[in-house]
């Protein structure tokens, strides 16, 4: 008898240690037993809160083991290289400080002028901060109102005030940091940007040469001697907003400055510098 008495005891606490381990029956140190407040009390309300969190969290937890809350604000992008193609119109202007037969130069008004290329952005650290670079083709605008007797012999104080308007065309390549903030809608988030920008003179071109003061000054000896320097150097600020298409393309929209650092005149007695405010539009690819 002793010996059915203990075989039917080990075989209770096997049974009693399985349903433990399938989660069927738990223990003081495993399970805490379920509280019942009355219905309406504060404590069966905070209670009811505190079950629709845990189950709320439980439907957005992902398979990573973390819930959106938790999740981090940025990943590495999948591509650590981004292409845009950008389309920038702006308003140009220049600055005018000459001495000698310079001395009456002055700053001729506001212009149109369009920019066009592409840019490249690698991404150095996760998708927040980028090295943004490109090559744009850019038309930068210098112009001056002229006294009427520069560029003659003898003063004229009568002579009629002339103006010069030049295109210069360059090649510009930026080397920028480009730096993105938390998003602030769905797909939308903004950026700015600054650096440095190496421009190359293509060629420099005269508005209506027949009245182009500057332009008749410069061909005064038969031929044309080009009156602006090769090279320019500047800064540029930029900031706009990226708007996510899809997990490949996005739209940019922005504004942007340059300000030219260096005399871009071969003359010495003039001083000129150029800078553009410019509507950044941009398409990732």
């Amino acid at each position: 008898m002793k010996k059915v008495a203990a075989m039917g005891w080990l075989a209770t606490v096997a049974t009693i240690c399985l349903l433990i381990g399938t989660g069927q029956v738990g223990c003081a140190q495993a399970r805490k037993p379920a509280v019942y407040y009355p219905k309406g009390s504060a404590k069966a309300a905070k209670q009811t809160l505190r079950d629709y969190k845990r189950e709320s969290d439980a439907r957005r937890q992902g398979s990573n083991g973390y819930t959106e809350d938790q999740l981090p604000d940025y990943e590495r992008p999948a591509h650590l290289i981004e292409m845009s193609f950008r389309v920038a119109p702006g308003f140009g202007f220049n600055s005018a400080d000459g001495t000698g037969s310079y001395s009456q130069f002055q700053t001729n008004g506001v212009g149109v002028r369009m920019s066009v290329g592409p840019s490249l952005d690698y991404f150095f650290f996760k998708d927040r901060y980028a090295f943004s670079s490109g090559l744009w083709y850019t038309i930068k605008r210098s112009s001056f109102i002229i006294p009427g007797s520069f560029g003659q012999d003898r003063f004229k104080p009568g002579a009629p005030v002339g103006e010069s308007v030049y295109n210069l065309q360059y090649l510009q390549i930026p080397l920028t940091v480009k730096m993105y903030a938390n998003n602030i809608g769905p797909d939308l988030r903004g950026y700015i940007q600054c650096g440095g920008l190496l421009d190359v003179k293509l060629a420099e071109k005269a508005l209506d040469p027949t009245t182009n003061a500057l332009y008749k000054f410069a061909n005064a000896g038969g031929s044309y001697q080009r009156q602006y320097g090769l090279m320019d150097f500047g800064v540029l600020l930029g900031a706009g907003m990226q708007y996510k298409i899809n997990n490949v393309n996005a739209v940019n929209v922005g504004l942007s400055y340059q300000r030219g650092l260096i005399n871009v005149m071969r003359a010495n007695e003039l001083e000129s510098r150029n800078n553009t405010v410019a509507l950044e539009l941009g398409f990732k690819f």
